[in-house]
């Protein structure tokens, strides 16, 4: 048993080990606070289709849990004995043992109805909670601990919270490249528990020797403090408010990254790598990055990014890496001034504490109040409109006065308020937008921003007035749901009218508004092109009428194919899709070739067991949401449920795998391998022309016995035996690895062609 006396005879360690066993402590806390958090995310999406808003909801509880953890740590150190610290840390760290190793139930169904944030984060709590609770305490609890020592540092210890975020930093990193291609869900659980258990051990070494090392030789019955420093409510709001922009930010482009091109660990964790590695450069002991080194370039910075979001005709990849680019720059900014304000050790929980509310409140605002509150994803420019007045250029860094804030905040209340009001009223959301503008130009004139800077926010706001992504005349529709943006627009085009519906900035479905042309899909489900060439090689293998599975809506142009005496079932897990495609005025799909359709809400793969076994010929899987992928329905064993639906050997199984990031094609055909079946591409091959229209290169993947995709062989020239990317491998409810089949795909290293299929 360890000595846990206090006598001050005993014989102390040197100071660098006291040094050492903290930080390898807070640094071990660290990789388990921050790689359970995409690991646990990972279990959790299946149960809402891959939705990329799970993170930012898994976001807003891990940020409440730190809240919670720095608040337990503050009374703990504060009015607690240091030895009952311990034991009390101790038993409380332990009981999380109780839910190890971490799993979810796959018997949870999330509501068909509203938005299931709040089930999402209840879900996380009842799983998740406890340890994550106890190991957020770690990093100002250990702190507090080493600030009781007699360690030459101990009035100083903030420098260990770099070393926590370097922790945070690393493990980040290792995830999407070395932990999750490599190992399974089950093994990295397991390996987790086996680290949560070793902290223990490494939280009792570490309280012992704080015990043994007091800066006092006796022990008293309470925590020595230095004089309490004064914190005035106005300094506290600042603080709350340099936390919020960052976190904000990170969600902000998360949601970007997440909506267009995967849902997966490595896209979460890039924006939230950047958002580490702030506080890493601010914390150090030698800080490398200051407000003073930062400040000129920072009104440039937002202002630039904001003209990034309002020109949709740059390339998807500048705005990704201007998008981070900028967050880790403003983020880098505000955490220098946090660590500039700091106050002095007496208040390092409350200033834990303080800063954790900020970044709560970052989270609530773009998890949860955004996508109620608004139709589309404007809580980045705001945040990055606040963060040019509120983080104004200058030597002095002062803040603006009360009476500047009271006015700004009128005017920007107006700007925010004509967005909304101004479509109700009938009004063109160009003029709103220019409103706003109008609004936001008064907000710089207020804060007494340079003619220069008030020049190239003006700039910025003709750009969003007339090429931004607020929207313009020809919106028909705009709106968010948990799962998504979506948009409906309308164009002329050679054909003639056209509506078309977008996820995210991705066209997901057109339809003519010609007379004549109203029951003709478009794009991908085009006649000729690859879903007409599944049908009719479904229908070719049997006589009479199809069941068909159809996991996807859309617009619901599939409808179009159905005939006489067919059953057709759709799923989809977003209500809003669903009333847009029953809504004629957008789409009249439904309304003209299957005014009954049935549909399904929820997520597909759940709902799929109201569908009676063996009794379907063809299932379709086309659920991606703008680009992003999710992953629980292309894995061997989602494979297994759709095949479980299929009447016999004759059945099909079709995965529309178009993609602009990921190898889509290779991922599905190596769940069939797996699962002993074959499979043929089913499109234009790299080489070959795109149909002309929108620039589509549709593809897909059909999947069956080989004996009878060897009968559908020849029945048309975009139907190939192709050889999957060998980067890539199987995907299994246990393991994925976007980074694979994003490799795979810029490689380009599948064979379509003659190579044999399996």
């Amino acid at each position: 048993m360890v000595n846990l006396s206090l006598d001050a005879t005993t014989r102390r360690a040197p100071a660098l080990g006291l040094a050492a066993v903290f930080t390898a402590t807070i640094f071990l806390s660290a990789t388990l606070l921050f790689s359970v958090q995409p690991m646990f995310t990972k279990l959790i999406l299946p149960l809402l289709g891959g939705s990329p808003n799970v993170w930012n909801t898994a976001m807003v509880f891990f940020q409440t849990m730190l809240l919670g953890g720095y608040i337990y740590a503050h009374v703990l150190s504060k009015y607690v004995k240091p030895t009952v610290q311990l034991a009390v840390h101790l038993g409380v760290t332990a009981l999380g043992l109780a839910f190890l190793p971490l799993a979810v139930d796959p018997m949870l169904r999330p509501p068909e109805t509203g938005m299931p944030t709040l089930w999402l984060i209840g879900v996380f709590a009842m799983t998740v909670g406890l340890p994550f609770f106890a190991l957020s305490a770690n990093a100002p609890l250990l702190q507090r601990w080493f600030a009781n020592t007699d360690h030459k540092d101990a009035q100083d210890p903030y420098f260990l919270y770099a070393a926590s975020n370097a922790g945070s930093l690393i493990i980040l990193l290792a995830y999407p490249f070395l932990i999750e291609p490599v190992f399974r869900l089950g093994e990295q659980t397991f390996s987790w528990m086996i680290g949560y258990a070793m902290l223990i051990v490494a939280l009792l070494g570490s309280g012992a020797l704080a015990l043994r090392r007091p800066a006092t030789a006796t022990e008293t019955t309470e925590v020595v403090e230095a004089p309490v420093e004064t914190l005035g409510a106005r300094r506290i709001a600042f603080w709350i408010l340099l936390a919020f922009i960052p976190s904000s930010l990170m969600l902000g482009v998360t949601s970007f990254l997440s909506a267009n091109i995967a849902t997966g660990p490595l896209l979460w964790i890039l924006p939230l790598a950047l958002y580490l590695l702030t506080f890493v450069l601010v914390f150090a002991k030698r800080p490398l990055a200051t407000t003073a080194r930062l400040a000129p370039l920072m009104p440039w910075v937002p202002l630039a990014a904001l003209i990034l979001v309002a020109v949709p005709a740059l390339p998807a990849s500048v705005a990704l890496v201007g998008g981070l680019a900028t967050t880790f720059y403003i983020s880098l900014f505000c955490h220098a001034r946090l660590v500039e304000a700091r106050p002095d050790v007496s208040r390092l929980t409350v200033f834990y504490i303080v800063m954790s509310v900020g970044g709560v409140l970052g989270g609530i605002f773009n998890a949860l109040i955004a996508p109620i509150a608004f139709n589309g994803v404007y809580e980045y420019a705001i945040v990055l409109f606040i963060s040019i007045y509120l983080l104004r250029k200058g030597e002095s860094y002062e803040r603006p006065s009360r009476s500047e804030l009271m006015r700004a905040g009128v005017f920007f209340a107006i700007a925010v308020g004509f967005l909304f009001i101004a479509p109700m009223l009938g009004m063109k959301n160009l003029f709103a937008t220019l409103c706003s503008g109008l609004a936001l130009f008064l907000v710089t004139g207020e804060l007494r921003m340079t003619r220069r800077l008030r020049a190239f926010t003006l700039a910025a706001i003709i750009l969003f007035a007339f090429f931004g992504r607020f929207g313009a005349s020809n919106v028909l529709y705009k709106d968010r749901s948990f799962f998504s943006t979506m948009s409906v627009i309308t164009k002329t085009g050679d054909k003639g009218t056209e509506h078309l519906f977008l996820h995210g900035d991705t066209v997901h479905g057109v339809q003519l508004r010609e007379p004549g042309s109203l029951s003709e899909p478009q794009v991908y489900y085009a006649r000729n092109d690859g879903f007409d060439i599944v049908i009719n090689a479904a229908r070719s293998l049997k006589a009479g009428p199809m069941n068909v599975s159809m996991i996807g809506l859309g617009i619901a142009g599939t409808t179009c194919f159905e005939e006489a005496g067919d059953d057709w079932t759709y799923f989809e897990i977003d209500p809003k899709v669903v009333e847009i495609a029953r809504d004629p005025e957008l789409f009249s799909f439904i309304e003209n070739c299957a005014p009954d359709a049935r549909v399904l809400v929820g997520d597909a793969r759940q709902r799929m067991f109201d569908v009676p076994a063996a009794s379907q010929d063809l299932v379709v899987i086309d659920a991606f949401s703008s680009n992003a992928i999710p992953a629980h329905l292309v894995t061997v064993e989602a494979l297994g449920v759709y095949r479980s639906r299929l009447k016999d050997e004759n059945g099909l199984v079709f995965f529309h795998t178009s993609n602009r990031f990921a190898d889509v094609e290779s991922v599905a055909a190596r769940a069939a391998e797996a699962a002993g079946l074959s499979f043929r591409f089913i499109g234009r091959g790299p080489d070959t022309p795109t149909d002309g229209t929108y620039g589509f290169k549709a593809s897909g993947v059909l999947v069956g016995t080989e004996d009878v995709l060897a009968k559908l062989d020849g029945q048309n020239d975009l139907m190939h035996r192709f050889s999957p990317s060998p980067t890539v491998r199987a995907w299994t409810d246990d393991y994925s690895s976007i980074i694979r089949a994003m490799k795979a795909k810029r490689l380009n290293d599948q064979v379509v062609g003659d190579s044999a299929a399996p």
